[in-house]
């Protein structure tokens, strides 16, 4: 149907007439205020919901955080006591390389450098058994043993024999902490050899295997890399301490061989003094030894005895092997022996306390010897000892001027002249020894080393030439 002229008009006239009706009307006016009022707190109140959800989720970081920062201190500190605890045991261990390096080369002239080498592994690893071997011209040899039965007296075996040749083959420690590690290797036949865990560490001088340590039966738990480094630490050491021990060999052998060419030209020159060198030497080192004198002072006394008639070579045989009395000219070359004696040894540097030594052997304890007078404690005490050896060897000797008297006679002779001629003390020692069997004699090897050796500091002196002298080049 069309619509009637004027109706839009009247439609838009009631609208406008209602929103006027409306907006006059209060209640609608607050209603809608309110509404809008609604949603504005509602409005916030997300936001604060929000908000609060965001605080939540960051507290529950921050305690996360806290957690993991409290987790990571406490593993901080088992971390820091562990290493306190490592750094102890590093230090403890420390010491005790140092303390046995120290005693391993202050060994080199003692005769004992392989057993402290494996006592200190030993120690320090906390094994409880060990062997330690060497490989000086392809013979393997057990040189010190610790609680394994039968070594070091008996030849390495075939299980040993294959320990060592693995550690040369790979030149690398080899270590067993358990039956699965020994598969590839013989099995023990000495019940000594049946060992929990063990590690074999190779020693090398100059970049040659030399020889090798044997550890066994470790006291706590197993062989592990700190052992292993320490052990190679004490091998490096080891192995040259042990080379210089050779060399120190070969050194001393030059030495002895001078010194007994010394002592056979003595004896060459005066028939009578055969074996008289050697028999002095004895007694005074046993009297030393019994007097309890450092190993330094015993040897200063045996070489003392061993080169205190070498002056004699200066010495005429005419007067040496004059059957009758001297005269006073005679007397006075034949007491020129102890210069000529002392003037001979102060030119070999590894000697020079034995020099002394030979120069004071006939001084009297009450000042009437020669050639300096010397009384009492003026006289040193390896000269004071030697002078008694000495006096006593030469009463019981042939000589060509006297008859030997008997053991008994020359006893008695120095108990009469003690005090005057002989220092009391060192009489009383001798007549001691003199009652001991003589199988009591626990060196039958001779004098050890010469003084100087038992000196590290000396040591280098030792081995210099003498002042003025230089090496001559070959074909000089």
């Amino acid at each position: 149907m069309a619509n009637q002229p004027g109706s839009d008009g009247a439609s838009k006239t009631k609208t406008l007439a209602k929103d006027t009706a409306n907006a006059s009307d209060p209640v609608l006016t607050g209603l809608k205020e309110t509404e809008q009022a609604y949603l504005k707190v509602r409005g916030a109140f997300d936001r604060r919901i929000d908000e609060l959800d965001e605080a939540e989720a960051q507290r529950d970081q921050a305690r996360e955080a806290e957690r993991e920062l409290t987790e990571d201190i406490r593993r901080l500190r088992d971390q820091l006591t562990r290493e306190k605890k490592r750094s102890a045991r590093h230090e403890e261990r420390s010491r005790q390389l140092a303390e046995a390096l120290k005693d391993i080369h202050r060994s080199l002239f003692d005769g004992n450098v392989y057993k402290l080498i494996l006592r200190a592994c030993m120690t320090i690893t906390g094994a409880t058994r060990g062997l330690y071997l060497t490989a000086w011209d392809e013979n393997l040899r057990i040189r010190a043993a610790i609680d394994i039965d039968g070594y070091p007296e008996a030849p390495p075996s075939d299980f040993i024999k294959e320990l060592c040749n693995q550690a040369a083959l790979t030149n690398e420690t080899l270590v067993c902490n358990g039956p699965d590690d020994q598969k590839t290797l013989p099995q023990p036949h000495r019940p000594g050899e049946q060992f929990r865990n063990f590690l074999v560490a190779p020693a090398v001088v100059m970049k040659h295997w030399s020889g090798v340590v044997v550890l066994a039966d470790k006291s706590h738990g197993g062989f592990d890399e700190e052992d292993v480094d320490v052990v190679l630490g004490i091998g490096k050491q080891a192995a040259v301490a042990v080379e210089n021990r050779r060399l120190q060999d070969e050194l001393l052998g030059a030495y002895f061989s001078m010194v007994g060419v010394l002592a056979d030209a003595v004896e060459a020159k005066d028939p009578y003094t055969r074996g008289h060198c050697e028999q002095v030497a004895r007694y005074a080192r046993r009297t030393a030894e019994k007097m309890q004198l450092e190993a330094a002072e015993r040897s200063i006394v045996c070489f003392g005895g061993l080169l205190h008639d070498v002056g004699k070579i200066g010495i005429s045989d005419g007067v040496l092997n004059k059957p009758g009395k001297l005269m006073p000219e005679e007397w006075d070359l034949m007491r020129s022996h102890v210069r000529i004696g002392r003037d001979l040894l102060s030119r070999v540097p590894a000697l020079d306390h034995v020099a002394e030594v030979v120069l004071h052997h006939h001084e009297h304890f009450n000042g009437a010897g020669y050639p300096d007078g010397l009384r009492a404690d003026q006289i040193s005490l390896a000269s004071r000892i030697i002078c008694v050896a000495d006096s006593y060897c030469a009463m019981i000797s042939k000589r060509s001027y006297k008859e030997s008297m008997t053991g008994a006679d020359a006893v008695a002779e120095l108990v009469r002249c003690k005090g005057s001629h002989f220092d009391p003390a060192v009489v009383d020692v001798f007549i001691a020894i003199l009652a001991e069997p003589s199988d009591l004699d626990d060196c039958p090897d001779g004098c050890g080393l010469p003084p100087d050796f038992y000196h590290p500091f000396e040591l280098r002196h030792a081995l210099e030439l003498p002042k003025g002298r230089v090496l001559q080049k070959e074909g000089a």
